[in-house]
């Protein structure tokens, strides 16, 4: 159950959940591609700062994805109470 989960801490979707899409397969394997092209073409010094160019920005990635998340969810848990609010106001009436 999700809240048994979440409640023990085992509850990760930002490590567990991974896209399964032909596109990201396709994406990945062009990253790890150019990736190696760039390791064989630049000096050691200009791979490291590459290198730290996709460290930043997997960083940058993830606290839009938390954000996204956050908001989808709230947005979420606002359409559940106004449908309860409806559903409420009928009964009432």
């Amino acid at each position: 159950m999700i809240l048994e989960a979440m409640y023990n801490g085992e509850f990760y979707p930002c490590e567990t959940v991974v896209p399964t899409s032909p596109e990201y397969r396709r994406a990945v394997q062009t990253c790890a591609e150019l990736m190696e092209q760039l390791s064989q073409r630049l000096s050691k010094e200009d791979y490291a700062l590459v290198e730290e160019l996709r460290a930043q920005n997997a960083i940058a990635q993830c606290e839009e994805s938390e954000s996204h998340f956050k908001y989808g969810f709230s947005a979420g848990l606002i359409v559940q109470q106004e449908a309860h609010a409806q559903v409420q106001q009928k009964e009432g009436k």
